[in-house]
C-alpha cells in the first residue's frame, strides 16, 4: 500500500539567495547590518539581535569539519565556516577520513539546479 502526498515548501527570500548561490558555485550567509552577526544558511533577520536589517555575504568556500557520523557507509559532516555561525550538513568525499578541524571545500556538480544537491560532496582542502 502506498499513500500519495504532495508537499511544497517555498524557499523564501534568504534561502532562495542561498540556493541561487549554489547554482553559481557560491556559498552565501546573512550578515546583520546592526551587530555584524553572520550565519549560514542565511536568514531574513538576525538571530542574535532580531534586527530585520541583513545583507548577504559570500563565505568560504573553505570550511572545517566540526563533527561527523557514518551511516550506511556514508560519512556525513557538519561544515562550519570561519567567523560564521551555523553550518552545512553534507557528505564527505568517500576517499577521505573525517577529523575534527579538517579543512574542506565543496565539489560542485557539473549540472546545477539551485539545490543543496548542487554540492556533490566536500573534499579535503590541499
Amino acid at each position: 500500500m502506498s499513500i500519495d502526498s504532495f508537499y511544497e515548501y517555498p524557499a523564501g527570500i534568504a534561502l532562495s539567495k542561498f540556493l541561487t548561490g549554489l547554482a553559481e558555485e557560491k556559498l552565501y550567509a546573512s550578515r546583520c547590518l546592526e551587530c555584524g552577526h553572520r550565519i549560514i544558511p542565511p536568514r531574513t533577520f538576525c538571530v542574535k539581535c532580531l534586527s530585520p536589517k541583513t545583507a548577504y555575504v559570500e563565505v568560504g568556500p573553505e570550511g572545517f569539519v566540526e563533527t561527523w557520523t557514518v551511516s550506511d557507509g556514508i560519512t556525513w559532516i557538519y561544515v562550519k565556516f570561519p567567523e560564521t555561525d551555523g553550518g552545512l550538513l553534507h557528505i564527505l568525499e568517500p576517499a577521505s577520513k573525517p577529523v575534527k578541524g579538517l579543512r574542506v571545500k565543496p565539489v560542485f556538480r557539473e549540472h546545477k539546479a539551485g539545490s543543496i544537491h548542487d554540492i556533490k560532496w566536500f573534499t579535503v582542502k590541499k
